[in-house]
């Protein structure tokens, strides 16, 4: 058995920071945190003294990065995507598709299932299936003639890969109710919300039915109005829903994220990218599925205007949520590990630094630049 100890700053569990213990792992998972008079005499230390530990970050929305698009539907796009992510303290991830032909769709499905079995970098949890089955007028980055009504055969089709973990609709779409109910039921998948213009009543039956989640909370959806609150006001106000937000200040304005965090339980709130293929590259023109858009300081845009995903990382989130919008370390780290954990109930494994689960974590420094990655016991990355 092989047993190291970790040193560290601090270290971030899922309920506090301890700053005086190390972390211990044997083989591929968290031993425990101990003081250093309880040390084993004979253990290897590894000392970060000037660092901090924080759990590998999952990402459970995110579409590509460094010119890489899950659609690409290649191993070497899923492998580029994944080293990158490592790279940024993402240790876990799910590829996320875009509204496009069914054909795109099937292809990128089966490039996951193949990659997902022979995966040598950040974890493959599964997919998440953004688009077809949305509206129109929220489609935001989705091409409006790929939109398609529900289809259980279609569905069943990219439910037998047997890598589909979450799947958007729209809950005005016809059927709605129905299918949810028998996507959650039968098929054990997760159901979200969004790019909708649903209203609230809409929004409440389809959570009443076993969708869990709003997509992109804020974005892509009808606004809140005092007497017409929607979809948006629906997930606000349901402690039994998960709200995807993406924390990069451009989607979603800071004071926004503090209502949003206001309203919700702590752990109900789901840090996602939504990062595109522009991630980690200068500004240029680059293709989200089937449209082009432009990068320009950063920014994703189509040409109409409409934000196409964004070009963060989780830990770019968590410090924003940390240094500007005043959220507890503790909940904003959480928000990014153990709640997506939590959602797909992977959080017996993964998400947090405890012992049994495990070893996935990140070393950073106080600018949350991250010096080294780790998973399942091994260091993967190191700056």
């Amino acid at each position: 058995m092989n047993k190291i100890a970790v040193k560290a700053a601090k270290i971030f569990t899922e309920t506090s920071i301890e700053c005086e213990k190390y972390l211990l792992i044997e083989d591929d998972k968290f031993a425990g945190l101990v003081a250093k008079d309880n040390l084993p005499s004979d253990i290897t230390v590894k000392d970060f003294s000037n660092f901090h530990i924080l759990p590998g970050l999952i990402d459970t929305h995110i579409h590509g990065a460094v010119g890489y698009d899950t659609m690409d539907s290649t191993p070497e796009a899923v492998q580029n995507i994944g080293d990158y992510l490592l790279s940024q303290g993402t240790t876990a991830w799910m590829p996320t598709t875009v509204t496009a032909p069914l054909e795109d769709i099937y292809n990128s499905i089966t490039n996951i299932r193949t990659c997902r079995e022979k995966s040598n970098s950040a974890r493959i949890l599964g997919m998440f299936i953004e688009g077809p089955y949305i509206t129109a007028k929220h489609r935001g980055a989705h091409p409006e003639k790929y939109i398609r009504a529900l289809n259980k055969d279609e569905i069943t089709a990219m439910h037998s890969s047997g890598v589909i973990k979450s799947l958007i609709i729209a809950p005005e779409k016809e059927n709605a109710v129905e299918f949810t109910d028998w996507m959650t039921g039968k098929l054990n998948l997760k159901v979200s919300l969004g790019h909708s213009s649903a209203d609230y009543a809409e929004a409440c039956a389809c959570f009443d039915a076993g969708a869990d989640a709003s997509v992109h909370t804020y974005c892509a959806m009808e606004q809140m109005h005092h007497r017409s609150p929607n979809l948006l006001g629906a997930s606000l106000i349901r402690d039994d829903v998960y709200a995807e937000l993406i924390a990069d200040g451009i989607h979603v304005s800071l004071p926004a994220i503090k209502i949003l965090f206001n309203c919700k339980p702590k752990d109900k709130v789901l840090l996602v990218s939504d990062a595109i293929r522009g991630t980690g590259l200068q500004d240029g023109r680059y293709m989200l599925g089937t449209l082009p858009f432009n990068m320009k300081n950063g920014i994703a845009r189509l040409d109409d205007g409409n934000l196409a995903g964004s070009s963060t990382t989780l830990l770019k989130e968590v410090a924003l949520l940390i240094e500007k919008v005043g959220i507890k370390p503790v909940d904003a780290v959480n928000a990014a590990s153990l709640n997506p954990a939590k959602r797909f109930n992977l959080d017996k494994y993964i998400g947090s630094i405890k012992k049994g689960k495990y070893a996935d974590f990140i070393i950073i420094d106080e600018n949350y630049t991250v010096q080294q990655t780790w998973q399942n016991g091994q260091c993967v990355f190191s700056r």
